[in-house]
């Protein structure tokens, strides 16, 4: 069910609109002041020092771990600690205004796979893989699971097999999808059975094709398998960041879809 903001505490009772975002150290930040940000209904009063409330008609139950998705673009992360001081991390920042729509997210349990004959040896960093593990919480997921592993069928489609029997909700493969002769990424995700989603892939290749026309050599797949949706994605950091976010939109849905659950707040997919 969506919920409005109805509007802010304290100091900022009288805006129409503040920035949250966050400090270096991942500190909620409201208009750059550090403070806790916590959810507030109508006619509390004041919350103490140090903290900045939303305020809502009425507080939903909400998890540690789970987020709530503002209609403005920001979403904001459970803390996992007792209490209501800081009780919210900033999983993605921007302009909160009065009126907004919002809604609680479940969390996506994700994993991230790194396909990489040198990564797996330790001879190249992995970037790819936690600039994925950051991304995921645009969509209301966290890295449940990460790991890296060599450009080998058995070794990518065993791994992922793993974690499908894990309950992960999401799994994204980054490496891989190229037409070089050790490019298997596509081969193992295939070999799991399930579903193929042709539009997932098909959608990324247009849609990063603007900025860099060799996009259409990838060959990223999708499969719906047991329940999880499987991505497979470019080894580039930014090739694979771009992809993600092309289809962000999307993944909660389909999720929704392979498991049976009911929409967190329908409609509300970003």
């Amino acid at each position: 069910m969506k919920r409005r903001v109805l509007g802010f505490s304290g100091r900022f009772g009288d805006r129409p609109l503040v920035y949250i975002h966050s400090d270096e150290k991942g500190g909620a930040l409201v208009d750059g002041s550090p403070l806790g940000i916590v959810l507030a209904g109508a006619g509390e009063g004041e919350l103490g020092e140090g903290l900045f409330g939303i305020i809502v008609s009425e507080v939903p139950e909400i998890d540690p771990g789970d987020f709530l998705q503002f209609s403005d673009g920001v979403i904001l992360k459970k803390s996992p600690e007792n209490g209501t001081k800081g009780s919210f991390h900033v999983a993605s920042k921007g302009f909160l205004s009065v009126s907004s729509l919002f809604c609680p997210w479940t969390a996506l349990k994700v994993g991230i796979l790194t396909v990489s004959d040198k990564g797996s040896r330790g001879e190249r960093e992995d970037t790819s893989g936690p600039a994925l593990e950051r991304s995921v919480h645009s969509i209301g997921g966290f890295a449940s699971m990460t790991g890296i592993v060599p450009d080998e069928t058995e070794s990518i489609s065993g791994r992922i097999r793993e974690w499908i029997a894990s309950g992960m909700d999401i799994i994204l493969v980054t490496g891989g999808t190229g037409i070089s002769r050790r490019d298997v990424t596509p081969e193992a995700v295939r070999s799991l059975g399930g579903k193929e989603i042709p539009g997932i892939g098909e959608y990324m290749r247009w849609k990063t094709s603007f900025d860099n026309e060799r996009s259409i050599l990838s060959r990223s797949v999708a499969v719906a398998c047991s329940g999880t949706i499987v991505v497979t994605l470019p080894g580039s950091e930014r090739g694979a960041v771009q992809c993600f976010y092309s289809i962000a939109p999307v993944l909660r849905h389909a999720v929704e879809i392979v498991t049976g659950r009911s929409g967190d707040c329908a409609g509300s997919h970003r």
